[in-house]
Parts: C-alpha cells; structure tokens; sequence
C-alpha cells in the first residue's frame, strides 16, 4: 500500500488511500514524543487535514508529499535531508503514516511535486487549504512567519535546494584543488572561504527570507566567479580538467543565465521560474533528464 501512495497510484477518494499508523510506528513513536508533539498531532488527525482536498490536485502527486513540503520549510531541510528523514525520524513516520522500514522515493518527486503547486493555481488554492489545516496545530516557528503563503513557502524550499546545490559545487571544488593544488589554491583564495567552505559550515539558514535567500545565493556566485576567473586566467591547465571543476563551470553557466535576465536584487521574484532553476535545470537533475 504504501509503495503505492510513493509513486502516486492514487485512487480518487483520499480515505482509502490513507493507510492507518502502522502498529510498531504509533508505539515506538508514543513512547518517545509527547502527545503535544507537532508531528504527532499531525499523524493522528491526517485524515481530516486530507479531508475534501482535491485528490487530482495534492494526493495524486503522492499523498506524503504535501506534508513533506511543509515540513521541509518548517526545519530548512533540503530534499535530500527530508528523504532521509522520512526514512530514520519515528515523528516524521507516525506524521506521515509510514512503517518503520519505509519504502524510499526518490528526491526528484519533491521537486516535481512543487513545480505542481508553482505552475496550477488550483493546486496552489488547495495546498493553501492544506496549509491553514496544518498551522492548527502549532507548527515550530520559532518566531517566523505568522502567515503563511503557499508560494512563499514553495520557494523558500526551493532557494534552499538551488543553494545546497551550489554551496556543494564550489565546496568540492576547493576540496579537490586542496588536495592537488594546495599551494596555488592558497595564493588565490579570499579570506572568508575557509569559513563559507568548511566543513564545518552549519548551511543554509531557514530563517531568512526569501529575498534574503536569494542574496546569498548570489554571494556565492560571486565566489564562483572569481575562482573560475583565475582558473582560466592562472591556473596549471591540470585543473581546468578536474571533474568538480568541470561540475563548477556547469552551474556557473545556469547561475549567470538566471541573475542575468531577473530583477531579484531589486527585491522582484518570479515564484514560477522552474525553466530557469539551477537546481532542475543546471544542476542536481541535469544528469538524470
């Protein structure tokens, strides 16, 4: 049943869709969180958080999804993060009505999922319905956004996937040319990178905004360009043929071709810019299409 609801072989009506809490998830999950519990209060009342929500429109898409969404925005997770989450969190399990052993899905459904939600009004009136059910329950907020707008919160899960994306390209990067090319990597490299690089970076931080995200995004960018500069402009022609160099070079390419015809620094967005996403289109997904 539940490999079913993963690659979204939905049936038209949601309840019996929804497989109950399996028995070993609700115990091991009860013996250890509170009854007041965000996600747990989730899980036992997910049948009338689901209840009348257009079945074409969320749950065909994968009934967990939506929820995997919200709660992504909620911890800053990338979807990466949030699938294993899904795999090893009991909260998230009993929230979400899965066994202990989950069967997995791949992180691609998560991006596909939201690019639903940016490119279908309808989906985007009933993912806010699903929203507004799912705040009842005091969602952890540490002090963030009292309200909550459906594309606000797509994207935001979507600047911290397209950051993650190029935070790790130029991170490997420097990594290899650490190891290969440590002393030229030292006559070129700007103070603050063994501090945005390091290892122990704690990422992206969820609590910013979405224009604030974005900034980010674009101060990285500037990091990249000027690495890239002077690995064409100085470098031993041995490091222009590095693998993480050659994956650099590629999200530099998508990198500039977003910022170039936008108006993001001036604060405007475009919430629906899927075709020009680094993430789908550049990036972590350009393999795989």
């Amino acid at each position: 049943m539940a490999v079913g609801l993963m690659r979204g072989e939905m049936v038209s009506n949601q309840f019996n869709a929804i497989p109950p809490i399996p028995t070993e998830t609700a115990r091991s999950a009860r013996a250890i969180f509170g009854h007041r519990n965000f996600y747990i209060l989730v899980g036992e009342h997910l049948e009338s958080i689901l209840e009348d929500i257009q079945p074409q429109c969320l749950l065909a898409a994968g009934v967990i999804f939506p929820q995997i969404t919200f709660f992504q925005f909620l911890e800053g997770l990338t979807d990466a993060q949030a699938i294993n989450a899904a795999r090893t969190r009991l909260d998230w399990k009993f929230a979400l009505h899965l066994p202990v052993y989950p069967p997995m899905f791949h992180e691609r459904a998560l991006c596909e999922f939201r690019r639903r939600i940016l490119m279908n009004s309808l989906c985007q009136c009933e993912f806010q319905r699903l929203i507004d059910r799912l705040i009842t329950f005091n969602p952890p907020l540490n002090n963030r956004f009292q309200d909550f707008k459906n594309l606000e919160l797509v994207s935001t899960v979507c600047s911290v996937n397209r950051w993650d994306l190029i935070h790790e390209s130029i991170s490997k990067a420097l990594e290899a040319l650490a190891c290969k090319f440590p002393i030229w990597l030292r006559n070129i490299a700007l103070p603050h990178w063994y501090g945005r690089y390091s290892y122990i970076t704690l990422g992206f931080n969820s609590t910013e905004s979405h224009y604030q995200q974005e900034l980010s995004i674009q101060e990285i960018g500037v990091d990249i360009h000027h690495l890239l500069d002077e690995i064409h402009r100085s470098s031993p022609p041995e490091i222009s043929k590095l693998p993480e160099i050659k994956t650099l070079d590629h999200v530099w390419q998508h990198l500039q071709k977003k910022y170039q015809t936008t108006d993001e620094m001036q604060g405007v967005f475009k919430w629906n810019d899927c075709d020009s996403c680094i993430y789908l289109t550049g990036g972590k997904w350009h393999s795989t299409s």
